[in-house]
């Protein structure tokens, strides 16, 4: 009988391992990225775009990324609340645009210009503060509410145009560095995308030339609006394309096919 027992227990724990290893085998991995896929790793949850930001995101001089972002992402649902007057306030219209986005349930937020005119919007130190504060807080609820955030640093621009962006406007080499060091720090967190446009538009303040998909080389400042701020069509794509790839490349199981941006027609 004592054999029967033993032997029944042995056949349990048997069953018992397997069933365990299986979990372990198939269990999904739970690590700091989105939805994983086996031997690629972590991508990005692309089935509920949210987007907010400044003119570029809008689409004055080019196209609005809402657009884009319902054309290239085809099995994805887009909302944008992105405005071309935030520059008239910041602060507010950050609140407007996040409070949109969040009731909107996004997997992703793209804010790649929200943040341009906390630091462009006024010469006030202590503006800049409240109003950095004020975005990056409202970004964190957003985050802590299931959101991923895809975020930029803001850029030094030099070729706007003065009716647009006066010389005055212009932050301090000082001032700019101590804002992107508060957006790394952000970024740091878990679930954000930091997109470094600050490199990406040197070759715009060198007056230098860049590489399109395709190895078409073209100056940069023919991917500008005529005001000098803004990107045109082509520059948005390139933008969104560059952006496309960077995902991938910060969280490479994003299915290639996930976001595909069309080149705007000649």
């Amino acid at each position: 009988m004592c054999n029967i027992n033993h032997m029944r227990e042995s056949r349990w724990s048997q069953v018992g391992l397997v069933l365990w290893l299986g979990l372990v085998v198939f269990a999904p991995s739970c690590g700091s990225g989105g939805q994983s896929h086996p031997g690629q790793g972590p991508s990005l949850p692309l089935d509920r775009i949210a987007i907010v930001g400044a003119s570029v995101s809008a689409g004055f001089g080019g196209t609005p990324f809402g657009d884009a972002f319902t054309a290239a992402a085809k099995r994805s649902k887009v909302d944008t609340a992105a405005n071309v007057m935030m520059f008239r306030d910041p602060m507010g219209d950050t609140k407007r645009q996040l409070d949109q986005a969040v009731a909107f349930k996004p997997t992703t937020i793209v804010a790649l210009d929200l943040l341009f005119w906390d630091v462009y919007g006024s010469s006030d130190p202590a503006w800049h503060d409240q109003a950095l504060t004020t975005a990056l807080d409202r970004l964190e609820q957003a985050r802590a509410g299931g959101a991923w955030i895809v975020i930029a640093d803001v850029p030094l621009i030099t070729t706007a145009s003065e009716m647009l962006l006066p010389k005055d406007a212009i932050p301090s080499q000082a001032t700019l560095d101590a804002a992107n060091e508060r957006i790394r720090t952000f970024a740091a967190r878990d679930h954000v995308i930091l997109v470094p446009l600050g490199e990406w538009t040197a070759p715009l303040r060198a007056g230098a030339e860049i590489t399109l998909p395709g190895g078409e080389k073209k100056p940069a400042a023919e991917l500008m609006a005529i005001d000098g701020l803004h990107a045109n069509p082509l520059g948005t794509w390139y933008l969104l394309d560059k952006l496309d790839h960077y995902i991938e490349s910060q969280l490479p199981g994003t299915p290639k096919d996930a976001l595909v941006f069309a080149r705007p027609p000649n």
